[in-house]
């Protein structure tokens, strides 16, 4: 793959990952620790921002690879970018394990070690079927093209111009098999999430936060701000990032 993709695939990935775990999660803890600023504005707000960064740095990450493999041709061309991607994603959560072991002045290399690992596994899981969808996509549309020329040229005819997986033409499109693959993950995505905000509320109602009907109009904007709108804000960062990779030659041949 070219050098230059892979900086700023690089430059994107661990500053997202460096803001979340060196910023946000460290600014977090500090407050959640604190009781006074635990009933302020300030501990919805970062804890929205922990998040929306967590699920936008995702987006970013499917789009470069989608790209990257669709101008290697293969996933195992774009190799380089895929290791990249697991290391930003390593690099999230030792970074994020050492910053939150310095706010509370002791360093444990195993603090919630399973939840961590389970978290980069669910968190990877959407990119990692982003690209084996796009690499099945990418192939297949290579072989057909050959086989359409194969046949051109044995008839004497011309060649119509197949329609080419990217750029994306619209925000939202039927007939665009790429775009259909980045509706899945971004749709894993948000699934993951959707699950994970149900399963803590769960957790909350067990351990004595007793629920009542005036609480579900709370919950529910809580679901579209912590789950919905970042998701779908997730699709539109990635529609546009591809859009760009797919505009800037220079940067996205690879």
């Amino acid at each position: 793959m070219s050098k230059p993709f892979l900086r700023v695939a690089a430059i994107a990935f661990f500053g997202i990952y460096a803001l979340y775990a060196l910023v946000l999660a460290p600014a977090y803890e500090i407050i959640a620790s604190n009781i006074t600023l635990m009933g302020t504005l300030w501990f919805d707000l970062v804890d929205l921002l922990l998040q929306w960064t967590e699920i936008l740095g995702g987006a970013v990450m499917m789009a470069f690879i989608l790209v990257g493999i669709h101008r290697t041709g293969s996933a195992k061309m774009a190799k380089p970018l895929l290791y990249l991607a697991g290391g930003a994603l390593l690099f999230k959560y030792v970074s994020t394990i050492i910053a939150i072991s310095v706010v509370y002045g002791s360093f444990d290399a195993t603090m919630d070690f399973g939840s961590y690992t389970l978290s980069l596994l669910l968190e990877a899981a959407p990119c990692a079927l982003l690209a084996f969808l796009t690499h099945r996509l990418v192939a297949a549309d290579r072989i057909r093209r050959r086989e359409l020329a194969n046949a051109a040229f044995a008839l004497g005819q011309e060649q119509a111009a197949p329609t080419p997986l990217l750029p994306f033409s619209k925000l939202f499109a039927k007939d665009a098999p790429l775009q259909r693959v980045l509706y899945i993950c971004i749709g894993v995505l948000c699934g993951l999430r959707a699950l994970s905000f149900i399963l803590s509320e769960i957790a909350f109602s067990l351990i004595g936060y007793g629920f009542t009907a005036a609480d579900i109009p709370v919950i529910l904007l809580y679901f579209f701000l912590l789950v919905l709108l970042p998701c779908f804000l997730a699709y539109l960062l990635a529609y546009l990032v591809i859009r760009r990779l797919s505009a800037k030659n220079e940067v996205a041949a690879a």
